[in-house]
């Protein structure tokens, strides 16, 4: 009998654990992961305006593994080195692969905004969003910041050159956060700021005209082409030399890529995979990515993450011999914005990439799907809504 290939996956996110689920019974697999719960990244605003519980957010990485057959390694990549086909580990242990896939997502860098971590708030992990919870809660009112770092990129593929990484949740901020000082009778005024020429640069036209009203509305002023430096106890500065006052800031740190990718010399300027629309490195046909610790990942975005892992666990089958169709990468903006209560903008395009497709839905069934496709995935430990499902619902989108 015939031995599987050995592929390690490092990461157990929303790419690595689809990976996992395709392919293990054609392989050998080993998921590696410095968490011993994978994290549902887009139900935190829920848990930081909500209340819902951050255990509602994460499950256990080890039996999903053993009941797929497959081994967790609970511990930190730190080198790949591609010569040997091994991983060396945070445990001091090595371990070799025929196939190696980086899933790891990008580095949240909350140390390149000053006094971020100690004036600031946040969304992006389960430390964060509890914390920003605790302080909503007692939360008195006054002036309200929020917005994205900048984020710069590297130059070995042709990816969008964004300004911020994605700036979904800071709509999810905006709305949930007035929603729930509008529920309160607290006295707010909230401010958005963003480093790009408009708010929400990776979406076209139509959206912006389907969104710009909603901002209105809850009364947000936009600050465009502002650079956040530092974040003080009652003010938000920018590069410009600008400052604004805040009783609360909220804001989304730069992005980095993954410190095993620049340790071990595979990674471009920031430190992100470069691979070609194969999902390959550009160095080492053995190597793939997916996900947001890839260069070509932009925005960094669930939904891409996903249709990465598609085209990698389609090409790891033909590198065994299968005949198998590869999908061709075409990337789009696919999310569901939580706007408080039972409201929520859902938001399709593809016109950062040279589409047409360019939709904002907004209404209670919008709410709906998120909550079935948050609850889906949760029950079903990482698993996504079946592919006719979600193709039902783009066809009625078009």
């Amino acid at each position: 009998m015939n031995k599987k290939p050995r592929l390690v996956i490092l990461g157990g996110g929303f790419a690595g654990l689809r990976l996992l689920y395709r392919l293990h019974r054609k392989f050998d697999i080993t998921l590696v992961d410095p968490r011993s719960e994978s994290l549902a990244k887009p139900m935190l605003p829920e848990v930081a305006f909500s209340g819902k519980p951050i255990s509602h957010t994460r499950f256990p990485l080890a039996p999903i593994a053993r009941r797929s057959g497959s081994h967790f390694v609970h511990a930190s990549a730190v080198a790949v080195d591609p010569s040997s086909k091994s991983v060396r580990l945070s445990s001091g242990d090595s371990m070799n692969y025929d196939f190696l896939v980086i899933a790891t997502g990008a580095v949240k860098d909350y140390g390149a905004i000053e006094g971020l971590e100690e004036f600031g708030y946040s969304v992006c992990d389960d430390l964060h969003a509890p914390r920003l919870f605790e302080t909503i809660s007692s939360f008195r009112g006054g002036p309200i910041v929020t917005g994205a770092a900048l984020s710069t990129w590297g130059s070995k593929v042709a990816a969008p050159q964004l300004k911020a990484p994605c700036e979904g949740p800071i709509g999810e901020v905006i709305f949930m956060i007035h929603h729930e000082m509008a529920s309160r009778n607290t006295p707010h005024t909230i401010t958005a700021f963003t480093p790009g020429e408009v708010f929400f640069e990776d979406v076209g036209d139509s959206v912006h005209q389907a969104l710009n009203p909603m901002l209105q509305t809850v009364g947000v002023e936009v600050l465009t082409q502002k650079v956040v430096t530092q974040v003080h106890k009652d003010a938000v500065k920018f590069a410009d030399g600008t400052e604004i006052e805040a009783a609360l800031a909220i804001v989304i740190p730069p992005y980095v890529g993954p410190k095993v990718v620049s340790d071990s010399g595979l990674g471009d300027e920031m430190g992100f995979l470069p691979v070609n629309e194969q999902m390959q490195s550009l160095e080492h046909e053995n190597i793939f990515g997916a996900g947001d610790a890839t260069a070509l990942s932009m925005p960094k975005l669930g939904h891409i993450a996903v249709h990465q892992a598609d085209i990698v666990a389609a090409g790891l089958r033909r590198a065994v011999g299968e005949d198998v169709a590869v999908p061709h990468y075409r990337p789009e903006i696919f999310c569901i914005m939580n706007q408080g209560g039972t409201d929520a903008t859902l938001i399709l395009s593809d016109v950062l990439f040279g589409g047409s497709r360019d939709i904002a839905k907004r209404g209670s069934i919008a709410h709906l799907m998120k909550w079935s496709f948050d609850s889906w995935s949760y029950h079903t430990r990482g698993h996504l809504p079946p592919d006719l499902l979600q193709e039902a619902l783009e066809f009625a989108l078009k």
